[in-house]
């Protein structure tokens, strides 16, 4: 069993990726399944692996595994989960017919977490959010999914640390000054942490979220 995966859910421009830039870099494994550079300063200076394919994906997951990538490897980033899943689509299309295909892309998803999970590293899981409408005209938001049966709390349910950016704007002129991390659920978004791991709103700061977990979980 690995550690706790994290996931962290926001807005595009909204602090998700510029948290990795406290990482160490040549300890940080980057799965990019956007096949474009991170919104980040020191992009260049992180293993950047681009896994365009689910074949690519499940492959460099299983080699992430392996213990020569354990120890090489302190972290390991997937960016992004939400198109993840329309890769994962895009293959289950391909190979499969009818209602094969949405049964088989669930596995596949599945498939996809229980490795991520199964990992020694610590995982951190990028995701962009989808509103879902509840009562009294009020919405709420979880992580992005492709297909109907995995939406709106699946992702959620699946890991024990959920996190979603909070921005804080300047009320004048609108400028995000800067970022924390929403750790407790609320009628507004699927956020979850253990008790106790988090005294307040932590700074979307990966590595002091990975400090903190390695604490919480210290024999």
């Amino acid at each position: 069993m690995g550690k706790p995966v994290v996931g962290i859910i926001g807005d595009s421009g909204t602090g998700k990726s510029s948290m990795l830039e406290t990482l160490t870099p040549e300890r940080t494994c980057i799965l990019n399944t956007e096949n474009k550079p991170l919104p980040m300063r020191n992009f260049n200076k992180f293993n950047n692996i681009m896994v365009t394919s689910f074949k690519k994906l499940s492959a460099t997951l299983d080699a992430l595994s392996k213990p020569e990538n354990v120890e090489k490897y302190d972290y390991v980033v997937l960016d992004s989960f939400t198109s993840t899943c329309e890769t994962v689509h895009r293959y289950a299309n391909k190979v499969y017919t009818g209602y094969e295909i949405w049964g088989q892309y669930n596995e596949m998803i599945v498939d996809i977490l229980i490795k991520l999970k199964a990992l020694k590293q610590q995982v951190f899981i990028i995701a962009l959010p989808e509103q879902k409408a509840e009562q009294f005209g009020e919405t709420k938001s979880y992580a992005r999914i492709k297909g109907k049966e995995l939406k709106y709390g699946f992702f959620e349910k699946e890991l024990a640390i959920v996190l979603y950016t909070n921005p804080i704007y300047d009320d004048d002129t609108d400028e995000m000054l800067d970022v924390e991390m929403d750790y407790v659920p609320n009628k507004r978004n699927s956020a979850k942490a253990p008790r106790g791991l988090f005294e307040s709103k932590p700074k979307n700061d990966a590595k002091f979220i990975a400090d903190a977990i390695e604490n919480y979980y210290k024999d």
